[in-house]
């Protein structure tokens, strides 16, 4: 079995890093077309700093420093509202990661994803349905749970999860948003696809892509 050790998880967060900045312009789109059209670069600045921290980690770091890492990197540089979120994200996947050497099995990777939807919920003051990046978020956690038991690959099992993540960020566009900017424009807000929503589908691909390489 592939060891997903902190190294492994180092190396994931350069690629979510990657990942979100390829998708800059794609973001900032949909972020434009309810609010003001700044999230692609929130994330990016928020990714790259997590990308420079991670870089400087030394080869024995846990799975939980590297998330604590990606946590305090996203405190230190992201004022706009997503950056709180992502540190409080990536500080409970930490915590949630514990004192673990390794994070192999697909039920590590759901308590970390629930860990990292809840404390975003908790924070936001959001729910499902108000059209935010919980409305990816946790139906790709209710997914990784259910299969947790599967016998499936690691790898496979992420994958799934982050696709089961982009399709219900596409679902939003049926959604009415009630929360942030988007909430002013009411029912005007429908047929548009939440970008907070599809940062975290991308986010979600990028570990599942890093990990499959391990």
């Amino acid at each position: 079995m592939t060891q997903i050790n902190g190294a492994a998880v180092s190396k994931a967060l350069l690629l979510v890093a990657k990942r979100v900045e390829e998708a800059k312009d794609y973001l900032c789109e949909l972020d434009g077309e309810v609010g003001d059209g700044d999230h692609g670069v929130s994330m990016t600045i928020g990714m790259r700093a997590v990308a420079r921290a991670v870089k400087d980690l030394p080869t024995g770091v846990t799975p939980s420093q590297a998330f604590q890492t990606a946590a305090d990197a996203y405190a230190d540089e992201v004022g706009a509202t997503i950056g709180p979120l992502y540190e409080a994200a990536f500080a409970a996947a930490a915590k949630a990661a514990g004192s673990k050497s390794t994070i192999n099995e697909i039920g590590d990777w759901a308590s970390i994803f629930e860990a990292m939807a809840i404390a975003i919920q908790v924070l936001g003051k959001a729910e499902r349905g108000d059209k935010t990046i919980l409305d990816s978020f946790f139906p790709a956690v209710d997914y990784i749970k259910s299969i947790s038991s599967s016998g499936k690959d690691l790898a496979t099992a992420l994958s799934e999860t982050a696709e089961k993540a982009m399709e219900a960020a596409i679902a939003t566009k049926t959604l009415v948003a009630s929360k942030g900017r988007a909430s002013r424009l009411g029912e005007r807000a429908m047929g548009h696809q939440d970008a907070g929503a599809t940062s975290l589908a991308i986010v979600l691909a990028g570990f599942s892509e890093a990990i499959a390489k391990e």
